[in-house]
Formats: structure tokens, sequence, C-alpha cells
């Protein structure tokens, strides 16, 4: 059986090996970005008969939009002006998925691998790795009794953390549904944004623990695969057993292992789409613990029984009310320094938002409201919260 494993794996990456020296052999450069904010991308796939760029900026990125083919086997495709960001993309050869070769930057999304290029901008800049003192990452294990496993999660330190013997503030970041713990530094680029933030003065030095906010998974799916056929079933069924574990077993460790305060005033918590609803739900409930709370599109019907059926996208207000925040009220502004909530008005999520902040106005309670013209359900957004976020905490 590990024979054959190694024959089709060999069965596979040896096509595009050998696709990749023939990118190279031809010199040909993708993607190629222009002065007029326009990108090509090329591809030598000669035998190809159908060739589509599939990328996130699209109008419908899932149909892509169709390659041309010159004499010497090239496809190419060239795209109309774009703004500044980061960008995502595969290739659709002859209906099957494909990285291009002539581009070694990929990133990871849960069970999505694509390649990403960036666009020069006032904002983009941040997602650069630059010339400035840097951060470390690391991977971490760490025992979780409330889930009953061994689990990892990414922890970054800020430059000088290893040689001083100061404290520091810790934001804990989460993911939302479909990624793990991988996701806020491959897609997200949250090392450079920090990097960047902090060597600017625009970000407190800090540290940002980002743990895998799947209950039932213990590591990433590129390092133990799993099924997630039934994973949204079970997570309704499961609500707040994550939040259970950072409350009692990964903020007791980080403390442990890592020179953090260990007040409420220096410690934060946020998150995108699930994540951003784990991040409001732990934090309003524990508002003695968190001074800092961002949701990020988040994904409020999350909430323990919070989601009416069958609607996926509703939710029950009574639900809030009466059982996810019974005892909110307007004394917990108080507590907070900053409530904030951001979301696209494209987001399909934006209605039980718009429900919950009309619930939070009733109460009196104090939050920011950002809703970003034009956005959808999308990383765009989330690296700009991120970067909107980190700069108003611990401040």
């Amino acid at each position: 059986m590990r024979k054959e494993k190694i024959f089709l794996m060999l069965f596979w990456i040896l096509p595009l090996f050998v696709n990749a020296q023939s990118q190279e052999r031809q010199n040909i450069i993708s993607p190629e970005l222009t002065l007029e904010d326009k990108v090509t991308f090329r591809l030598f796939a000669p035998d190809a008969t159908d060739v589509k760029l599939v990328g996130n900026w699209m109008e419908n990125p899932f149909a892509g939009e169709k390659m041309t083919k010159d004499n010497a086997g090239v496809w190419s495709y060239t795209t109309s002006p774009l703004k500044e960001d980061l960008y995502q993309y595969t290739y659709l050869v002859n209906g099957v998925t494909a990285i291009d070769p002539g581009n070694v930057k990929v990133c990871r999304d849960g069970s999505r691998y694509t390649n990403y290029f960036i666009l020069p901008g006032n904002i983009s800049n941040y997602y650069e790795m630059k010339d400035v003192p840097h951060g470390t990452l690391s991977k971490v294990w760490y025992d979780s009794p409330v889930l009953n496993m061994k689990r990892r999660m990414y922890v970054y330190t800020p430059a000088g953390y290893e040689k001083d013997t100061e404290k520091y503030p810790v934001l804990y970041l989460l993911h939302g549904s479909g990624g793990d713990e991988d996701a806020w530094t491959s897609v997200g680029t949250a090392v450079n944004i920090l990097d960047n933030l902090i060597a600017e003065g625009k970000a407190k030095p800090m540290i940002v623990v980002m743990p895998n906010g799947n209950f039932n998974q213990s590591v990433s799916s590129n390092i133990e695969p799993w099924s997630r056929s039934d994973f949204m079933a079970e997570y309704y069924s499961n609500a707040g057993r994550f939040e259970e574990s950072l409350l009692k077993d990964i903020i007791p460790f980080v403390e442990d292992n890592y020179r953090t305060f260990s007040d409420a005033e220096n410690r934060a918590v946020a998150g995108l789409s699930m994540g951003g609803g784990q991040a409001t739900y732990v934090g309003l409930t524990n508002a003695d613990k968190f001074k800092w709370i961002g949701s990020f599109s988040g994904a409020f019907v999350v909430w323990p029984n919070a989601r009416p059926e069958p609607n996926i996208n509703d939710l029950d207000m009574d639900a809030v009310e009466n059982i996810v925040f019974p005892d909110l009220d307007a004394s917990v502004n108080s507590k907070l320094n900053l409530l904030y909530l951001a979301i696209g008005t494209k987001d399909p999520l934006i209605d039980p938002q718009r429900k919950f902040k009309v619930w939070l106005k009733e109460k009196d309670i104090h939050f920011s409201d950002i809703e970003r013209e034009g956005y959808s359900h999308v990383w765009t957004l989330w690296r700009m919260d991120l970067i909107d976020f980190t700069s108003q905490i611990f401040k």
C-alpha cells in the first residue's frame, strides 16, 4: 500500500515538475505586473485544448476567464486595471485545477491551494515583507483537556521578544470555517502586517496567538487530513466548546509559557467569519477577561442556540436575549474598550449582523460600526480589518 501511494504521488508530481522546467526554458514570466495596474498571466501548455484563469477578483471567479494560445503553445490573459490588493488565482487546464508553475508564491486556505500576487498600494504594502525588524512565528503544541487532545496553534512574538524581559499584551486571533491555525499567516499575511505596523509605530508590540478553532481538529488539514462532510452539523451541536477551550486551555498555556500581562486591559480576541462569531461570543460572555473584541464579517449564527432552523443565515434574537447573552446590558460599556463589528455590504451574513447591532443599540451597548461598501465575504476585507483593529488595541 505504501509503494502504491508513493507511485501515485510521483505520477502527479513529475508532470508538474516537467511543466515547470518547460516554463523556465521558455523564459515565461507569470504573473507580470504593468505600469497600468494590469496583470498578464502566461502558461506553457502546448498540448492543452482549453485553459482558463480563475481569479478571486473576477465577477464570476468559479467560471474563470478563457486564455488564448499562441503558436509556441503559450496561453495568456491580461486583466483590466486592478486595485491594490493581494490577489489569488489558479488555472483550469482541460477542466483540471492547476497552480502556476511560473509563480512560487502559493498560499493555502484550508483545502485550497492558490497562487497569489500583490498589487502595491498604501494598504497592500503592509502585506509585503519589508526591511523592518521581524517577529518570530512559532508552531506550538499544547494539551487541551477540554477537547481531550493535543492541539497545535501558531504564536507570533514581536521583534526583540527573545532578547528583552518585557511583558506583552496578547491578541487571540481566530480563523473562519474551512480554515485552521495556518490561515491568518498563509492567506491573511498577519506576520507581515504586524511587523510593518509595529515598525511604523501604528500598532503596539504584541503577542498574537492563532489557534485552531475547529473543536474536533488537532492540527491543520495539510498535516492531518480530516473529513468536513458533516462539520457544520457537528459544530452546531458542539457550539461553545472551542470557546471553553480558549478560556481553560489556551490562555493559561500562553500565560504560563510567554511573558504576557494577565489582565483584561492587555487581552484582546478577534476573528473572521466563524472566528468572528466565536470571538464575539467568548468576549461578551467574559467581558472581565477581554477589553478588546473584534468581529470581521462575524458568523453570529454559530453561537450556541442562536440559529433557528432551517435558515442558516438567520439569527434568533429571542435566543440572543434569553440564552446567548441573557445578562448583557449597558453595564458592559464600563468593561470594554472596544467592540469592533465590521462587515461588507455585499456579505450574505449582513442581515444577522444588522439584527444584532439593532439589539445592541436597544441595550445601549456601545460598538464600533463598520460596513465597507461593495465588499463580500472575502480576505480582502479581513486583512484591512486586521490592520484597522490592531492599530487601535492596547492603547
